[in-house]
């Protein structure tokens, strides 16, 4: 499947093979989570922002007010998020960028770009805002499977790289029963814990549901499967699953590339779970994200003698993450009590299934745990106010949601 003319995934809309090139030229010149961009192609289209940068001469001296109204202040003249800093930046990276050689790169190894006009593209990394990725390359035996993910469905587990035998054990189990109660499985594809919870996913051999079973986020490049020692893993979930990035084909992985693509991770699911990890892990750099998201964070707990739950305690007790002690806790914060087998996902209806559009965007953006504002529930889910109301008290009516007398959340099914 080449990724340079084809509609990925095979939904309805089929972006032409310019509008792709031009995606994956400017994912050459422009680092992901550059607010910067995204706030100019709120502006502009992505062919009119190519060629400004081109204009190598040319300083849009008009864009700068309106730019830094989307960011929100006024950057300083050498920040990185001054408009001329930015420009100066990406035209750097022009005698570099070769979009066609990227998209051939992601075809020869049997993938390709996935961008906002697919009809396969996550509607849930509109939640990050300015740092929404500008488009994502992907590597799947199945493209199909990247229509059928979704908020609701997905789980990303995520935690040390030197695991205990402990935190692999915990792991699988959670994996597993997520797994087999149709949630798939979203990890960063390290050592460690993301290895055990892609392994526990992949376990689950009648998969018979629409999204895929697991999803890697990559550091680096999809053709650079990344860590070598995982490469086995990688193909597996190649070949069942999903795997992708937001960076070009060729591009190394780097530290600072690792904790732009933990937001990704925590913004493609309902729920994160941090199994294992250290005070200073970087697992909890997804779990701030998820934080910050409204996503629902749990948190297992382990020995007080063990540095590797050290991180765990730590969001618990600051109460940013639930203590999630059996793989039953994470299925009643995620409102499902399922059966632990795999049958069609036609008999599995979700609580969700006769909810209405807006009042599936309210549902996905509250939570079990903390309640909500109904502003802050408009504001995060992008519901008109009055239609938030709406929602709210059909939730409530069925059941769903609760109220304090202030705020809402949402209300575990027995």
């Amino acid at each position: 499947m080449t990724s340079s003319n084809t509609n990925t995934a095979g939904g309805s809309v089929t972006p032409s093979s310019q509008e792709r090139r031009v995606y994956a030229h400017l994912n050459q010149l422009i680092e992901p989570n550059d607010y910067v961009a995204t706030a100019l192609l709120e502006l502009m289209s992505t062919q009119e922002l190519l060629r400004l940068i081109q204009r190598e001469d040319f300083y849009p001296s008009a864009l700068k007010l309106p730019v830094d109204g989307i960011l929100g202040f006024h950057p300083s003249g050498d920040s990185a998020q001054d408009l001329k800093v930015a420009l100066t930046r990406w035209r750097k990276r022009l005698p570099l960028s070769n979009p066609v050689g990227a998209l051939d790169a992601a075809a020869r190894v049997g993938g390709g770009l996935l961008i906002p006009t697919d009809a396969a593209w996550p509607r849930q990394l509109a939640d990050l805002n300015l740092g929404r990725p500008l488009c994502l390359w992907w590597r799947s035996a199945n493209p199909q499977l990247l229509e059928g993910q979704e908020l609701a469905s997905n789980v990303s587990i995520v935690g040390s790289r030197d695991a205990s035998d402990y935190g692999d054990q915990v792991t699988f189990d959670l994996g597993r029963t997520l797994a087999l109660s149709g949630y798939t499985v979203v990890s960063g594809g390290a050592y460690g814990i993301d290895a055990s919870a892609h392994r526990a996913a992949l376990s689950v051999e009648d998969w018979q549901y629409p999204g895929p079973p697991t999803i890697t986020v990559m550091a680096g490049g999809i053709d650079r499967l990344y860590p070598s020692g995982n490469s086995h893993l990688l193909n597996q979930i190649i070949a069942r699953g999903v795997l992708i990035s937001e960076v070009p084909p060729g591009t190394t992985s780097a530290r600072f590339r690792f904790l732009n693509r933990n937001r990704l991770i925590a913004a493609l699911s309902r729920l994160v779970i941090i199994s294992e990890a250290r005070h200073r892990s970087g697992a909890l750099n997804t779990a701030s994200h998820a934080v910050e998201l409204g996503r629902d964070v749990a948190a297992v707990p382990g020995s007080v003698f063990a540095p590797n739950s050290a991180g765990c305690h730590r969001l618990i007790a600051e109460g940013s993450a639930a203590l999630l002690a059996s793989p039953q806790d994470a299925l009643g914060l995620l409102g499902q009590h399922r059966q632990t087998e795999s049958p069609s996902s036609k008999a599995q209806p979700r609580l969700t299934d006769n909810l209405s559009k807006d009042e599936g965007m309210v549902y996905d953006t509250m939570s079990f745990a903390k309640g909500m504002l109904v502003d802050e529930i408009s504001a995060r889910s992008g519901v008109p106010l009055i239609k938030t109301l709406r929602a709210i008290n059909r939730l409530e009516s069925l059941d769903m949601a609760a109220t304090d007398g202030l705020t809402w959340k949402l209300v575990r099914q027995n």
